[in-house]
């Protein structure tokens, strides 16, 4: 494959000889500490990539965990000043406990999404349901996308005043889920990427069926939707894509090689976008909720939308 992509020239400054010998490190019966690491190699050049944390916002949860408090603390969100090195996920419920006694947030800007439009696929439960609601409280029109039941969400938001529309399909179907957004609203501002599905088991019992579903959900219908929007996001020179991974995708989870494998990806999936969006003002995040169901969750969502287009 590297034959194939790479020009003579550079591919004779950057061997493949030159790789290789980093695996017989990895792999030699000498190896007893290295394991789910990430080295970059080329040129000579060896070294371990490593995850970096900021130092980070506690915000006290509850009502005030609004987006504007988010906002206020935007700064400190990103402060890599005081940064980690994790090798697995925070101490939620200790930060969960010193969040409690902190005084309500202050407030930042108040967002108002009017005239947009956001389609959350697996919006009819759940953490999908919690964005579906969010966005409608500030002015969104809704797509809720379900394979089983968005009806239910699709009510809710209208009994409270709100927007929305429904779309009973697969995340995969991303035609038919975009399509619906542009049928109802004439045009698609913002994609939560949130479909997904466990089919948990220890990879030594792990069946294809199993891997292969949790795939499908997760990355082919991301990549679906995401795909079938990306023409509308070019011609209106606007677009928002949230993706929602996992902490298994980052440090890895017993029983969940194939969802683990499914969100990494997608985390990869984003450097691609990174490429190809900027210069369209398409913009992408990827958020990874360790508490993927909490409540206290949900308004990170708004601010990671809503980043300034920069020219």
């Amino acid at each position: 494959m590297t034959q194939t992509v790479m020009p003579p020239d550079v591919l004779e400054n950057l061997k493949p000889d030159w790789v290789v010998p980093l695996v017989a490190v990895l792999v030699h019966p000498s190896n007893k500490h290295e394991t789910g690491s990430i080295f970059e190699v080329g040129g000579g050049h060896i070294a371990k990539l490593r995850w970096e944390r900021a130092k980070g916002a506690l915000l006290k949860t509850g009502p005030s965990l609004t987006p504007g408090a988010i906002l206020k603390q935007w700064n400190n969100v990103n402060d890599f000043s005081e940064p980690s090195y994790p090798t697995g996920v925070a101490d939620f419920m200790s930060l969960l406990e010193e969040a409690q006694k902190l005084a309500d947030n202050e407030q930042g800007e108040q967002l108002d999404f009017t005239g947009k439009v956001a389609l959350v696929t697996g919006g009819g439960a759940g953490l999908g349901r919690s964005y579906c609601l969010l966005f409608a409280k500030y002015g969104t029109s809704v797509v809720v996308n379900d394979l089983v039941n968005p009806d239910d969400v699709v009510q809710e938001i209208q009994k409270n005043g709100g927007k929305a529309v429904g779309i009973k399909a697969s995340a995969e179907d991303g035609d038919a889920v975009v399509k619906a957004a542009i049928d109802a609203y004439g045009r698609l501002d913002i994609i939560v990427n949130n479909a997904g599905i466990l089919r948990d088991k220890a990879f030594n019992n792990m069946e294809d069926k199993m891997w292969d579903q949790v795939i499908a959900v997760h990355l082919r219908g991301t990549f679906k939707v995401t795909k079938a929007a990306w023409p509308y996001f070019l011609k209106q020179k606007y677009g928002r894509i949230v993706n929602t991974t996992s902490t298994s995708g980052i440090y890895g989870n017993f029983g969940q090689a194939n969802y683990a494998a499914a969100v990494c990806h997608l985390e990869q999936l984003v450097g691609f976008w990174t490429l190809t969006s900027l210069r369209n003002l398409v913009y992408w995040a990827s958020r990874v909720p360790s508490l993927e169901r909490a409540q206290s969750t949900i308004s990170v969502l708004i601010p990671l939308a809503l980043m300034p287009v920069q020219t």
